[in-house]
């Protein structure tokens, strides 16, 4: 099969479930991965577009089978949908299709026209109006609408785009059971396919890393994206109610809606933030903290999550102290859940690190992430795909 991918982040950013799942399925199929970054009209005006965005390639080729393309900068938008808007992106569709061409892609023996897999319900249309489809796959992978920074009227239009794609989608994949719930009244078909994880890399990194100092401070660690998403007050308390304890953030940072939060928890001599760490490096870093941490808000957007960081802690056989989020209860025997005070994360994480050297502990974790591998997943979502595949005789135009 050959699949475009239209994708909400780029390849190089913190690895989420689509570079997992579209780095194996390049083994096998063709993929043409489409990058989100787009220059704005307002960028050409203000002078921010570089030369060298001008001059880059729009193909690259990341590795066998796996391509991604650069929206180049030559096709600004206004993100308005006004006249501009429409010409430009007549002229990227008719860019991107030429690429196509020129890769071969869409001229595989199954389907021969790509899969169209999408991770958003903006701008759906245009995507499955554009491109030459065999199918249309929704990935959905959290709960967008329940998103903080969103406006009430963002809310509505996002939820009226999301009904339509639903219906009209081939297939539509979620990661949680909560989103199951919510989205199956409206879908045409949907399956359930959690996230999972690169079991090997983890159990690796676990078996090389180095043991702790004698007398070095407990290390808790925290592996993903740092947002609004996460108890930033919280964190704060429990750094300052333990400075004997080292915390540390390894991943991308967006500070809408927490700025201040951000900010206090970063000034405190005991928190480091690594940023984003390469995802080679990222199985080393967890390997060696003394707890891992899931410090999630509790609300909508996080009961819908399928946690990737918590099966990587549970590779590397970490202890993992976690809000009381669905994700961390499903496993509720490996995992050690917190009420969203801090006295109950100081408890929970004592006890962690009481019990960190439990070797039959720590084969417990690793057993529950043997049964959620990305293998698996990505086996599952080729039956889906290749089982649909003959029931659709004609291409979508």
């Amino acid at each position: 099969m050959d699949f475009l991918v239209f994708a909400p982040n780029p390849w190089h950013d913190l690895w989420r479930n689509r570079q997992q799942i579209f780095s194996r399925l390049a083994a096998r199929h063709r993929v043409c991965y489409v990058e989100p970054a787009r220059v704005s009209l307002a960028d050409w005006r203000r002078g921010r577009v570089h030369w060298e965005q001008v001059r880059r390639p729009a193909v690259v080729q990341e590795r066998a089978n796996l391509w991604l393309y650069r929206i180049p900068a030559t096709l600004p938008t206004r993100a308005t949908g006004d006249l501009f808007d429409r010409a430009s992106d007549r002229l990227l569709a008719a860019h991107l299709r030429w690429q196509l061409r020129r890769l071969g892609l869409g001229q595989s023996a199954v389907g021969h026209d790509p899969v169209l897999w999408l991770y958003r319900p903006t701008g759906w249309r245009w995507a499955a109006d554009s491109f030459r489809h065999s199918l249309l796959v929704y990935h959905i992978t959290d709960d967008y609408a329940a998103f903080s920074h969103l406006s009430e009227a963002q809310r509505a239009a996002l939820l009226h785009a999301e009904r339509a794609l639903l219906a009209a989608a081939d297939l539509t994949i979620v990661t949680a059971p909560r989103l199951l719930e919510i989205k199956a009244p409206d879908a045409r078909r949907i399956e359930l396919v959690p996230n999972g994880v690169d079991l090997a890399a983890f159990q690796q990194a676990a078996a090389a890393a180095a043991p702790r100092r004698p007398g070095a401070p407990p290390l808790l660690g925290y592996s993903g994206h740092v947002s609004n998403r996460l108890d930033l007050a919280l964190l704060t308390q429990l750094a300052l109610a333990r400075p004997d304890w080292q915390l540390a953030f390894a991943g991308s940072q967006w500070d809408a809606g927490c700025a201040a939060e951000l900010r206090q928890l970063q000034a405190l001599p005991n928190v480091r933030f690594l940023g984003l760490l390469p995802v080679a490096e990222v199985p080393g870093f967890i390997a060696n903290c003394d707890v891992c941490l899931i410090p999630y808000r509790v609300n909508d957007e996080t009961r819908a999550i399928s946690s990737l960081k918590l099966y990587e802690y549970l590779a590397a056989g970490k202890p993992v102290v976690s809000a009381r989020v669905p994700a961390a209860e499903e496993h509720a025997g490996q995992v050690r859940l917190a009420e969203a005070t801090v006295g109950a994360w100081v408890q929970q994480i004592e006890e962690a690190l009481a019990q960190r050297g439990d070797a039959a502990q720590a084969a417990a974790r690793q057993a529950v992430a043997q049964a959620n591998t990305w293998e698996e997943r990505v086996a599952r979502i080729e039956a889906l795909l290749l089982a649909l595949q003959p029931s659709r005789t004609e291409s979508t135009l």
